[in-house]
């Protein structure tokens, strides 16, 4: 009898072994946590196009937002663990949201394994063109002497827009008052209007009103100056010592999903990531390509939990 289940059990992992190196036999479907047209999705549906042509099977996405971008992941949670469902990976979902809600239905390290770290993009801190701020020291000045009198807009709490200015608030023990909005979008329309003092928007929302003199840049978040936008400098470069951060993005797979399903996709999603014509769309979103491994990945997105848990302690947030 123990030969036997031996001989089954052997049997049983050639049989799944053949199956993992078959994968996929039928399409992919990718969830974007987010409405369709925002730049997680357009940066995904780039990426999944090409992923398509690599692994010989349509890759499909299904937008499913809510619940600062938890709806879709928690869903994706509870899918079969093949591969065949994915979830992307943003850095409210699996990053912010863990310090700020505090009954997340899900933990994004147990109940997930990484796949890759596909792409990152800086924040732009603007103004309006008419604004009497130059330089961040120039509003950090300002809050300093006048605490809560300024304003930042975000798209709600646990954007990068909120989360960024969260973080120079914590960098600079200053004030700056909190203004939610449904969308960077109609944020930006209150910053060129004045309603508003300034946002931290991702470089692609903000590029097209910074080139047409409808926002000023002041300073971007990412540790080096952005390619399109080399004459903005980056918040260390204002004074700001140890600011850096970027959004992002990455894809990951219900927990269970086998070792060599997530090297497939791994390496697929890698040399989408490197394809010229990929990268190229990429960069002209004012987004970079990263790549790597499952494991660089599972550890950029605890670093990030554990850096935004600190934040959100020091600015003494309310978890929701």
């Amino acid at each position: 009898m123990k030969k036997l289940s031996a001989i089954l059990a052997f049997a049983t992992t050639l049989v799944l072994g053949v199956a993992h190196a078959q994968f996929p036999t039928k399409p992919i479907k990718i969830v974007v946590a987010n409405p369709p047209g925002g730049q997680t999705d357009v940066a995904t549906r780039i990426i999944a196009q090409e992923m398509s042509n690599i692994l010989k099977q349509p890759v499909v996405i299904e937008n499913k937002p809510g619940a600062n971008s938890n709806l879709g992941a928690d869903w994706v949670r509870n899918q079969p663990a093949d591969g065949y469902t994915l979830i992307v990976a943003a850095i409210n979902n699996f990053g912010s949201n863990p310090a700020l809600i505090k009954n997340m239905p899900f933990d994004p390290v147990a109940d997930f394994r990484m796949i890759v770290h596909t792409i990152a993009s800086t924040n732009v801190l603007v103004v309006a063109p008419e604004s009497r701020f130059k330089t961040v020291q120039d509003i950090i000045n300002e809050a300093r002497a006048n605490p809560g009198k300024l304003t930042y807009g975000s798209a709600g709490a646990g954007s990068s827009m909120f989360l960024f200015m969260e973080l120079l608030k914590s960098i600079t023990k200053v004030e700056i008052l909190h203004v939610p909005y449904q969308g960077s979008a109609k944020a930006n329309i209150d910053v060129m209007g004045g309603s508003i003092d300034m946002q931290f928007d991702s470089m692609p929302g903000a590029s097209s009103l910074i080139a047409g003199k409808r926002l000023r840049p002041i300073a971007v978040s990412s540790a080096k100056r952005s390619p399109v936008a080399l004459d903005v400098p980056t918040m260390m470069e204002s004074g700001v010592a140890g600011f850096e951060a970027e959004s992002w993005l990455g894809l990951a797979a219900p927990k269970g999903t086998p070792d060599e399903v997530i090297m497939i996709l791994n390496r697929a999603t890698n040399q989408a990531l490197q394809t010229p014509a990929v990268r190229d769309k990429l960069l002209g979103m004012g987004t970079r390509p990263v790549g790597g491994t499952p494991q660089e990945f599972t550890r950029f997105v605890e670093g990030q939990i554990s850096m935004w848990k600190k934040v959100v302690a020091a600015n003494g947030l309310e978890q929701k």
